[in-house]
């Protein structure tokens, strides 16, 4: 059995999920969306990341967390506060000597619809057909955590035959049984 927390890095709005695989089975244990507030300083918000994930950890006790690789953005400024959450998200992971994972949009996509350049639907039926999620409207941030966590249990090792694939090319088949 594994437990994988993935992290949608962000300052105004963190994703996040808990999963769990055992044995051939994903199983979705919680996820949600960390809001800190614009108009309190940087390092608070900074701070109340930090502490909102240090509990989140204790209380969960994933042994890797995967998160999102930082993309270029045109917004220089936009990609340093990433990168600061990042590495808030990073150090945490250290101190608790939680193995890390990290991946590009492209291959959270590919690992789970197939194609790099799937839309977030796309990804998201994926998971519902995967893993146990609630009935419920997910934003863009937990959806992308809960994407993340899953490429993390994909990638890690714990998938090694075919037997054990996630998806087989069936599940790839469109409504004309074409891959």
């Amino acid at each position: 059995m594994m437990r994988v927390l993935g992290i949608d890095p962000g300052i105004e709005r963190l994703g996040w999920a808990v999963l769990e695989k055992d044995g051939r089975k994903f199983n979705y244990l919680a996820s949600g969306v960390k809001k800190t507030l614009k108009t309190s300083a940087r390092e608070v918000r900074l701070l109340e990341i930090h502490d909102f994930l240090e509990k989140l950890i204790s209380e969960h006790k994933p042994e890797l967390v995967s998160l999102e690789n930082i993309f270029f953005s045109n917004n220089a400024k936009t990609a340093l506060i990433i990168g600061e959450v990042r590495g808030i998200i990073l150090m945490l992971a250290a101190k608790h000597n939680l193995a890390v994972m990290e991946f590009g949009p492209a291959q959270i996509k590919l690992a789970l619809a197939g194609y790099g350049r799937a839309d977030k639907s796309s990804v998201l039926n994926m998971l519902k057909l995967t893993l146990n999620l609630p009935n419920k409207k997910f934003i863009d941030d937990e959806s992308d955590a809960i994407a993340i966590a899953c490429c993390g249990i994909i990638h890690s090792g714990t998938l090694q035959t075919n037997q054990d694939r996630l998806f087989s090319k069936e599940d790839y088949k469109d409504h004309k049984g074409r891959i």
